[in-house]
């Protein structure tokens, strides 16, 4: 019997033993472990392929309740969490007046999106209740928020500092929340653009930072964790 053989056999004997002494209750774990972690990933699919991406919400044209055309999203911020708090809107240029910015606050904003158009419920864009900055005097604490353009565009590392890939989009869940940052990778290490949930504020990422950090020290680990996306999937956008 040659080397790979007795290996073999031994770890066979071994994987028996060890289930035959810890009985059913480790066997029922491990497929519980098991289980849940698909159910998890389905999830994650799931959620993924069914939600809305910044690439295609960016852009988008603005109307509203009355099917007024006003603008189009220029950029989309963002709590702590990955909650979109508020779209910046670019409003059209007329005859007497320019063209100008709003902030549209994200509970203004009728659900579900539907790709490339977005209505929202207000009274005046161009009123100070949509303005950019907010009034000092009201300012109960400095909000901490970032933007989609912070994001999109930068480097991934992993947590030695190795390049990983490209930020190349985000992706929302139904209710407007941060689930995924998508990162494509370079053709000279295979290709393939992969999904991976966003953490929050528990995450090792922080908008300061210039480039977006994966909790992963190998890029084969974050292979194996990312889901990889066949873009033609998506189902909303």
């Amino acid at each position: 019997m040659g080397v790979k053989s007795r290996i073999t056999l031994a770890f066979v004997i071994g994987t028996i033993s060890t289930s035959v002494l810890l009985g059913p209750a480790w066997a029922e774990t491990v497929t519980q472990a098991t289980t849940e972690q698909s159910a998890q990933s389905q999830q994650f699919a799931s959620t993924v392929y069914n939600g809305y991406r910044a690439s295609r919400l960016l852009g988008s044209a603005v109307f509203s309740l009355k099917g007024e055309y006003l603008g189009a999203v220029r950029n989309v911020t963002l709590a702590d969490d990955g909650q979109i708090d508020s779209l910046l809107v670019e409003g059209f240029r007329t005859k007497d007046e320019p063209e100008f910015i709003s902030r549209i606050p994200f509970s203004r904003v009728l659900r579900p999106l539907h790709e490339g158009a977005i209505v929202a419920n207000f009274s005046d864009l161009r009123s100070r209740e949509y303005g950019l900055f907010v009034d000092p005097d009201q300012a109960q604490a400095e909000p901490h928020e970032f933007s989609v353009s912070k994001v999109i565009g930068d480097y991934a590392r992993l947590q030695a500092g190795q390049g990983y890939g490209y930020v190349s989009d985000l992706v929302f869940d139904s209710g407007g929340k941060l689930a995924a940052v998508v990162i494509s990778r370079e053709a000279s290490v295979g290709g393939g653009t992969y999904a991976f949930p966003y953490p929050g504020q528990t995450g090792r990422w922080s908008p300061k930072l210039s480039y977006y950090g994966l909790p992963y020290v190998t890029a084969e680990q974050a292979n194996k964790a990312g889901l990889r996306l066949n873009m033609k999937e998506f189902q909303n956008s």
